[in-house]
């Protein structure tokens, strides 16, 4: 239910967002080209995707389900989706769909996480297994309430996973982060309170 979680993570980031922590703007869909053409005109840090994920049994590709031209559901390679945040200011992906962290046997970098990180993106955060609303929400709510308090991602990471912990014992090793960076400082933020 994107909706549902949409709405669930505006409001757990709204005092974020009062306090100047940081802007959260939702596509218009959940196109391709509507990611090109907001990466095209805006500077954005962080891409967050909610929605369904998988890997092809087939060629070993992590796969996530955005909206193709006809406005049906059209399948989405990691690599296909690094092509659109290539260039831009994303220092952090967070794929919230189950399996966004799963990679082939054939290949460890097809996989929709492994393959952002492999050409560039310097950090991803992915499930690796099914995740509910409440864990999801409180994972990111976590997540980038201790990002915008300057914290490396590593540390923001294991944060959000001990709230999931608090929420969901079943969930809480669900998220896995793909570091590129030599560190888990991977953003320089600026602006109220240090943020």
């Amino acid at each position: 239910d994107v909706d549902k979680e949409w709405a669930q993570l505006s409001d757990a980031l709204h005092p974020l967002e009062a306090a100047g922590g940081l802007l959260v703007q939702r596509l218009p869909s959940a196109s391709l080209e509507d990611l090109r053409r907001t990466m095209m005109f805006g500077e954005f840090h962080v891409f967050h995707y909610i929605g369904h994920g998988g890997l092809d049994q087939h060629t070993g590709d992590g796969l996530l389900v955005l909206t193709g031209p006809d406005g049906r559901s059209r399948l989405a390679t990691g690599a296909e989706l690094y092509v659109m945040l290539a260039n831009s200011p994303v220092r952090l992906a967070v794929l919230n769909s189950c399996q966004g962290a799963r990679i082939g046997a054939a290949d460890p970098y097809a996989g929709a996480a492994a393959s952002l990180v492999h050409q560039g993106i310097p950090a991803v955060v992915a499930m690796q297994f099914e995740i509910s609303d409440d864990a999801a929400i409180a994972f990111s709510r976590t997540l980038y309430e201790a990002i915008a308090y300057g914290w490396p991602v590593d540390t923001a990471v294991a944060e959000a996973r001990r709230a999931i912990l608090a929420a969901s014992r079943a969930e809480w090793a669900t998220p896995v982060l793909y570091l590129r960076a030599a560190d888990g400082e991977f953003l320089v933020l600026v602006g109220p309170s240090g943020c």
